[in-house]
């Protein structure tokens, strides 16, 4: 939970609003002090401009609040959430923002991966929309980032069509060390 000293939080914005969100804090009364991690990347779109600046983490920035800009933070346009879990407000270690920003001034070649992906198999819950909180397993993956996803109920699976930005892994818990006695 956050308190009066700030932290850095992620705020996820809406596709292509990082930069406006980004204003909107530089702008805001308070101002919300912020980080938007940039790489150049190449654009296939535009022949003339083969490369151009663009987020390091599509749909993401870093803010720098405390609890008394939550509300602020999250009612800022562009905004659909700062990064949670059901209980508080993930807070981002320091360490992680300046390693970021070290990769981001060093002029190497930056490709930003997924370390954890939605593939067949893995445990999986709904975030968003009328099956909010369903927990299943990825059965199969579709076109355009869809996933078809089963749910266990009373040992027969449902399977239905979601977004990708509607599901979240599940972290399996760590395997307990098994303690012999001698």
């Amino acid at each position: 939970m956050l308190d009066s000293t700030p932290s850095w939080v992620a705020v996820m914005t809406y596709p292509n609003a990082e930069p406006l969100v980004a204003q909107r804090f530089e702008e805001g009364e308070p101002p919300i002090e912020h980080y938007l991690p940039k790489i150049i990347a190449p654009d296939k779109r535009f022949k003339d401009k083969p490369l151009h600046e663009k987020a390091m983490f599509p749909c993401y920035l870093f803010a720098r609040i405390n609890n008394k800009q939550i509300y602020q933070t999250r009612t800022t346009r562009g905004v659909l959430r700062i990064v949670s879990t059901q209980h508080s407000i993930i807070q981002v270690p320091e360490r992680d923002i300046e390693n970021i920003r070290r990769f981001e001034a060093s002029l190497r070649d930056i490709h930003v991966h997924e370390t954890v992906k939605l593939v067949r198999g893995a445990r999986t819950v709904i975030t968003e929309g009328e099956f909010a909180g369903m927990e299943g397993t990825i059965v199969k993956g579709c076109k355009d980032g869809n996933f078809c996803v089963s749910i266990d109920v009373m040992h027969i699976s449902i399977v239905v069509r979601l977004s990708r930005k509607e599901l979240q892994p599940i972290k399996e818990p760590e395997p307990e060390e098994t303690i012999s006695n001698l």
